[in-house]
């Protein structure tokens, strides 16, 4: 059950942007049959990405803007409290919206092995973006992680010991994270210098990832949906203690039947949710030790906390 002080969920999918209560209860639904690929929230902003439609953004409770897009196939967005918003798109590009015209930073193209850089359908796609003041991290699929300390006037790609298939970022100062098409891998340089940090991960595709302040958090399935069985993502969460020395994760929860994909999954102090291609949310109050299920959602693919 919701409490007055619990945060809602924005839950993104095929079927449009729901804001969900804690107990899975629908509050409100909006751009009701539109493909939301991404939603993310900063200070009194929420920002989506419509597949078709471009990049829109609102104010809490306010109408939503177009800030354009409109003919790009888009993969992610993340906001600024001052509404400025990034959004990364296919074939892999980072825009910025919403001080002016859309700008491209067209610099990320010049960084060592981009010409190089491809997915196994095509073209790559730049499907996570870490935002932290004038630094700017990105994630490509299939380019590995480049790292920008001028809010994207010049780029550098940091690879060294990643696997380059990069499905989600997050960083916490010096220290980012990625999950991987072969799982997770950890840098405690900015990037520089990259482990792979996949102990007690008995499934080898790892997709979503979310920050703690004493946990990390990984979605993982069997692989890829290609090579899924009649079983499906056979998904599970993942838990890990944040700290030095050797990670070792535990699984958190697999009692569910859905993938949780890459954006599907987010962590704020000991609130941990995360919501499914099945229709199911799953919540957890306790840093990722005890779960509840609560399923009769559409199917979703992204999620933010306001």
């Amino acid at each position: 059950m919701n409490t007055p002080s619990d945060p809602v969920l924005l839950v993104a999918g095929e079927s449009g942007l729901c804001t969900v209560g804690l107990d899975g209860t629908v509050l409100a639904t909006e751009l009701v049959g539109e493909p939301v690929v991404s939603v993310a929230v900063a200070g009194e902003w929420c920002f989506a990405a419509v597949q078709g439609r471009g990049v829109l953004r609102r104010r809490h409770g306010g109408e939503w803007e177009n800030l354009g897009l409109e003919g790009e196939v888009l993969w992610t967005v993340t906001g600024r409290a001052d509404g400025v918003v990034y959004a990364g798109v296919e074939p892999a590009a980072i825009w910025r919206l919403g001080d002016g015209e859309p700008q491209q930073l067209s610099a990320l193209g010049d960084v060592a092995g981009a010409d190089d850089w491809e997915s196994p359908w095509g073209p790559a796609d730049l499907g996570s973006i870490v935002v932290d003041g004038d630094r700017l991290i990105v994630g490509i699929e299939i380019g590995g992680v480049a790292v920008s300390s001028d809010a994207g006037g010049h780029w550098e790609a940091r690879n060294e010991g990643l696997f380059d298939d990069v499905h989600r970022v997050a960083a916490d100062g010096s220290e980012i994270w990625a999950t991987t098409g072969l799982g997770p891998h950890l840098s405690r340089d900015e990037g520089r210098n990259w482990t792979w940090e996949a102990e007690g991960v008995d499934r080898g595709y790892s997709q979503a990832l979310a920050l703690g302040p004493d946990y990390v958090f990984i979605s993982a399935s069997s692989g890829p949906p290609s090579l899924w069985g009649p079983d499906g993502a056979e998904a599970a969460i993942f838990r890990a203690a944040r700290g030095p020395g050797q990670t070792r994760w535990r699984t958190a929860f697999s009692d569910f039947t859905g993938n949780i994909e890459r954006q599907a999954l987010a962590v704020s102090g000991a609130l941990v949710v995360a919501v499914t291609t099945d229709g199911e949310l799953l919540v957890s109050r306790d840093g990722g030790a005890g779960w509840s299920v609560h399923r009769g959602l559409s199917p979703a693919t992204a999620i933010a906390l306001r």
